[in-house]
């Protein structure tokens, strides 16, 4: 996205389009160009699922959020200029009201309300860290089993996906520094969520004891809790029990 510039929806279309049209010719000019040597069918497909993996959590939202905001910043501008009008007045501060309605819809659509669409969309592992290092470390080790991840760092993120597909393991760092909601607070909520609540969700954290596990399990609904430093990978092998009954 950052490489091509991409800022909205419609760059994103005119982009897509003209690169899809170099795309099809290299595909139909594959078997008569030997020399053709930069194309590569993965590589390309991989790079457009790529792109639009980080436009589904990112641009989308974002799109959506400035449509809803702009008439609610307008109504508010104009506020000062209707005081002396009550009539006026008033249907601007219920123009307002249904401006922000419509703006909470937008964020409980993305953030609350399940989509069919998750029932069908599967990943085995949705796993939260906010240690670029660590995030990648933990990636690489599931992939190499053959366990299909899907890493990110934030808790919106986390929940922005949740939407979307359904894990068979929540993995979640209980310290996100970068994220509003905390670690323990993301598996309070999903847990109370009748949508998500059966599935297992493992904490991560370092600041935990082994006396203090049970009051968290207890408090957060988790499952478990791994306590760093992880000095082995093996202690992430407590997952497969989980992975196993689905």
């Amino acid at each position: 996205m950052e490489e091509f510039k991409i800022k909205n929806q419609a760059n994103l279309i005119r982009t897509f389009v003209n690169n899809s049209i170099d795309y099809i010719n290299a595909v139909f000019q594959k078997n008569s160009l030997n020399s053709l040597n930069e194309y590569d069918e993965i590589k390309y497909d991989d790079f457009i699922r790529k792109a639009i993996d980080k436009y589904e959590v990112g641009n989308g939202l974002h799109e959506e959020l400035k449509q809803k905001l702009s008439p609610l910043k307008l109504s508010i501008l104009m506020l000062e200029k209707q005081l002396n009008e009550p009539e006026i007045l008033l249907e601007a501060i219920n123009n307002i009201q249904k401006a922000f309605e419509e703006l909470e819809n937008a964020v409980k659509q993305h953030f609350e309300k399940p989509k069919l669409i998750r029932f069908v969309k599967k990943v085995d592992i949705l796993y939260i860290e906010d240690n670029e290092l660590e995030r990648k470390t933990i990636d690489t080790f599931f992939k190499t089993q053959g366990i299909n991840i899907k890493s990110v760092e934030t808790s919106d993120e986390g929940l922005y996906l949740l939407n979307t597909l359904t894990p068979k393991v929540i993995l979640v760092d209980i310290n996100l520094k970068t994220s509003k909601i905390n670690g323990d607070k993301l598996c309070q909520m999903i847990k109370t969520n009748g949508e998500y609540n059966s599935v297992p969700i493992i904490l991560i954290s370092a600041v935990v004891s082994k006396n203090k596990k049970q009051e968290i399990l207890t408090k957060t609904g988790a499952n478990d809790i791994i306590i760093k430093p992880i000095d082995k990978l093996t202690d992430l092998h407590i997952l497969f029990k989980y992975l196993k009954q689905y």
